[in-house]
C-alpha cells in the first residue's frame, strides 16, 4: 500500500459484496496522531471513519484502510502505563503458560506485544519472541529482556520464525486482530507458526460489548474490524483451523479471548456465546442501525450538557487521553473551549496536543493543583478503578462525567 488510505469495496473475512454503510462519523485525524506545539498550524492528515454490516459472514468493518506504516510505526501508547492493563495480560501470560507450556525450550510468540509486558512475565518459562512494528516501542521491549522483531507480522515472517526458531506452542495476540486488514493472511501465517501441536489464543473487543454495554468511541483507523464470534468463526473454519474455546473477558469493557487450534475438542461455550449473538442478533443489519441512532442520541445530549455547564461558568478537563476519547472529541467536536487540558499517565503523550481539537494533554499531578469542577473521563473503561482513585478529588466536590454508553454525572 503506497498510498496514505485506501477504499476497499469487499468484505474483509468472506470477501463478499452485500455491505452496507451503517455509521459515519466523518473525516477524522488518526487517534494516536498527537502533535507537538509546533505543528499545531500544519495540515492534518484525516480520513473517513465509516463502519459497515455485511450481510453474508456478519461482520462489522470499515472500509477506508489507512496505511499501517503512518498507524503503528511510531506508537503513542505504552501497555505498561495503564496498571490494570498490565495486570491483566500479567494473568493471561501466567495463564497461558500453566495450560500449555510444557517445557522452557517451548516457544511462545506474541503478535502485537507492545512494551513486552505479558511476554516478560513468562520469560523463565519459556523461550518468548514479540513481533512489535512500532520501533519506539520495540527497544523498550527489549529492555525489558523480551527478544523483539519490529516487524509486521504476516506469513512470509511466520515463515522466517518457523525456520529460525522452531514452530510456537503458543502465539498470542492482545488487541492486535481487529488492526489487521488481511485478516487471512494474518491467520494462515499463525497456522504456520502452530503447527498442528500449538494454540492461537488472541483477544479481542466484542461487537456485542461496542453496541450494548460499550461505546461508539471504540471505533477510530486502527480498528478495521468490530469482531463477533459468528464472524471469525466463518473465517478461521475456513482457514482449516477451529474455535476450540472462548470467554468473555471484562477488558475494554468486555473482550472475547477466543482459543484456535487445529485439532483440540471443541468445548461448549462456543456453542453458547454463538446462540446468545444469535439471540442479539448481531447477525441482522437492523441491530447495527439501531446502534448508530443511539450514537446520534448520545452526541445530542453530551454536548447538551458540556455547553450548559460552561454557560454556567464551570471548568471543565479531560480525563486520559486514549485513542477512543479522539473518537469521541472529534465526533463531537469538542475542543480547547470546553476542556482546558487532557490529564494522562503515559509519558509519550504529555505536553502533546490531542489529534484534530489539539487539546493539550498534561501529567496527571496537575489535577492536584489546578481543580476543575467537572472532569470528562474519556478513559471510561476504567471507571470504577478511576473513580476510587480520585477519591480525594471527589470529596472536593469535583464531579466526573461518564460520556458513553449514556451520559451521566458521579
Amino acid at each position: 500500500m503506497l498510498s496514505k488510505y485506501r477504499h476497499r469495496t469487499a468484505c474483509g473475512i468472506c470477501g463478499g459484496s452485500g455491505l452496507s454503510l451503517i455509521l459515519d462519523l466523518g473525516k477524522m485525524s488518526l487517534a494516536n496522531a498527537f502533535l507537538k506545539k509546533e505543528d499545531l498550524n500544519k495540515l492534518e492528515d484525516k480520513f473517513p471513519l465509516k463502519v459497515y454490516f455485511c450481510r453474508f459472514c456478519s461482520s462489522l468493518q470499515l472500509l477506508d484502510i489507512v496505511n499501517p506504516e503512518l498507524l503503528f510505526r511510531h506508537y503513542n501508547y505504552l501497555t505498561s502505563a495503564s496498571r490494570p492493563l498490565a495486570e491483566h495480560f500479567i494473568k493471561m501470560g501466567k495463564d497461558l503458560a500453566d495450560k500449555f507450556v510444557a517445557s522452557p525450550n517451548d516457544l511462545v510468540v506474541e503478535i502485537g506485544g507492545n512494551d513486552g509486558v505479558l511476554l516478560a512475565g513468562i520469560k523463565d518459562r519459556s523461550r518468548v519472541l514479540n513481533i512489535e512494528p512500532a520501533e519506539n516501542i520495540a527497544e523498550i521491549s527489549r529492555k525489558s529482556g523480551v527478544e523483539t522483531i519490529p516487524d509486521f507480522f504476516n506469513l512470509k515472517l511466520a515463515e522466517e520464525i518457523v525456520r529460525k526458531y522452531g514452530n510456537a506452542k503458543v502465539v498470542v495476540a492482545n488487541n492486535v486482530m481487529a488492526h489487521v486488514e488481511n485478516l487471512r493472511e494474518a491467520f494462515s501465517g499463525v497456522k504456520k507458526l502452530i503447527n498442528s501441536d500449538g494454540v492461537f489464543v488472541f483477544e479481542v473487543h466484542w461487537v456485542g460489548n461496542l453496541i450494548g454495554e460499550g461505546g461508539f468511541d471504540q471505533i477510530y483507523h486502527e480498528h478495521v474490524f468490530y469482531h463477533s464470534l459468528t464472524a471469525l468463526k466463518y473465517l478461521v473454519e475456513g482457514l482449516g483451523l477451529k474455535i476450540f474455546d472462548v470467554k468473555l473477558v471484562p477488558i475494554h469493557g468486555q473482550s472475547m479471548r477466543v482459543y484456535v487450534a487445529e485439532g483440540k475438542e471443541v468445548k461448549k461455550s462456543v456453542a453458547t456465546l454463538l446462540q446468545r449473538e444469535k439471540k442479539m442478533k448481531l447477525n441482522r443489519k437492523e441491530t447495527f442501525v439501531k446502534f448508530a441512532k443511539r450514537v446520534s442520541k448520545n452526541k445530542e445530549k453530551l454536548l447538551s450538557l458540556l455547553k450548559d455547564l460552561k454557560k454556567n461558568g464551570k471548568r471543565i478537563t479531560g480525563y486520559g487521553a486514549p485513542a477512543k476519547g479522539n473518537t469521541l472529541l472529534n465526533y463531537l467536536g469538542i475542543g480547547t473551549d470546553t476542556l482546558d487540558f487532557l490529564t494522562d499517565t503515559t509519558i509519550f503523550k504529555q505536553g502533546l496536543y490531542s489529534p484534530g481539537m489539539h487539546v493539550p494533554v498534561v501529567g496527571p499531578e496537575r489535577l492536584l493543583t489546578d481543580i476543575p469542577d467537572y472532569i470528562l473521563l474519556l478513559a471510561w473503561n476504567y471507571t470504577d478503578l478511576i473513580l476510587e482513585k480520585e477519591r480525594e478529588l471527589r470529596n472536593k466536590g469535583v464531579k466526573f462525567i461518564i460520556p458513553v454508553p449514556e451520559v451521566k454525572i458521579v
